[in-house]
């Protein structure tokens, strides 16, 4: 019930055959590795993974790594700028998390290697030529991510059958906004009723979350956005004093309160990514590594969270989950 899936990546041998980092040829510095984050130094998440994933490679900050971390401080806005200003420091390479960092940071170089760790359809995005072939200097982990929406959808219909008003929160204008509503709608079927809330940005979950409060839905949904991810315990928060149990899009939803999650496993992709980050800081390029993508998911459910909400949780619904909360 507990174990946990992981990506069928090779990872023992990975770090085993890259146990001590080398630099690139001729290297008489430490190098500089760019961090580029929507959100704020406090979140340490993406970050704080990739940081400890380079460490196990050899890369010991201060001695043959220096990071540069900027953070956007949860305004998309700033993103380009602090972007520029980075590229303007001439790292050796930059780490980016999700497409707002990528796009941000790839419309100010086209020479400094790029790699991220959940980008959806990078290819779509023109951020690489294909994912075979990258093509530039960029490439890293895709992300499943809004493709799974209906996937949620399914799995809270098996755990709460009498449902039939969802709050589905949305985050428009972005990829997830604007396909996974769709895919959602398409597994909740006729007897489920969805009530959206469209916010763009933090400042509109309060009203967002009292809206569906008010239309009394019997559960909530959230769909693929990082303002969604940072803003996980509000959600959490405000839906279990009213009794309204949450599914995320992301793991850290469910440690964080919400009664289950479904998503592809974000610290491996991280950790996957400061593997190829390692790879180019040794001279590879970045054009020539292909692009991956996750290939296992997570199901987390939160059964106490499950009890403080007089939800039982189906027992053969529990032996098919990744990992269990108690």
């Amino acid at each position: 019930m507990n174990q946990r899936r992981t990506f069928l990546f090779g990872f023992a041998a990975l770090w085993a055959a890259t146990a001590h980092a080398q630099p690139m040829k001729g290297a008489a510095r430490p190098l500089r590795v760019g961090i580029l984050a929507w959100g704020t130094a406090a979140d340490k998440g993406s970050e704080k993974v990739f940081v400890e994933a380079m460490r196990e490679l050899g890369w010991v900050d201060g001695r043959n790594v220096v990071y540069d971390r900027v953070f956007a401080e949860g305004d998309e806005e700033r993103l380009a700028e602090l972007g520029r200003q980075l590229v303007a420091r001439s790292p050796d390479l930059v780490y980016v998390s999700n497409n707002q960092e990528a796009l941000a940071i790839v419309g100010q170089t086209r020479t400094i290697p790029i790699v991220f760790s959940a980008v959806a359809s990078p290819d779509k995005s023109g951020l690489v030529k294909t994912l075979a072939r990258p093509g530039g200097n960029v490439t890293g982990i895709g992300n499943i991510g809004w493709e799974l929406g209906g996937k949620r959808m399914q799995l809270l219909k098996q755990v709460l059958p009498n449902l039939r008003r969802l709050g589905v929160l949305v985050v428009p204008h972005t990829p997830s906004g604007m396909h996974e509503p769709k895919l959602i709608a398409q597994a909740a079927g006729p007897a489920v009723e969805l009530i959206h809330a469209n916010l763009k940005s933090a400042e509109e979950l309060g009203a967002a979350l009292t809206s569906m409060a008010k239309n009394q839905v019997d559960a909530v949904l959230t769909t693929h956005n990082p303002i969604l991810l940072r803003e996980r315990r509000r959600i959490v928060d405000f839906t279990a004093v009213r009794g309204i149990p949450v599914i995320g899009h992301r793991s850290v939803m469910a440690e964080a309160g919400a009664l289950m999650s479904y998503s592809s496993i974000a610290s491996e992709q991280i950790r996957r990514a400061a593997y190829i980050a390692d790879k180019i800081l040794k001279g590879e390029k970045p054009a020539d590594i292909p692009v991956e993508q996750p290939t296992k998911f997570e199901l987390v459910v939160n059964l106490r969270t499950a009890r403080a909400l007089g939800i039982t949780v189906p027992q053969s619904f529990l032996v098919r989950a990744d990992r269990v909360i108690e």
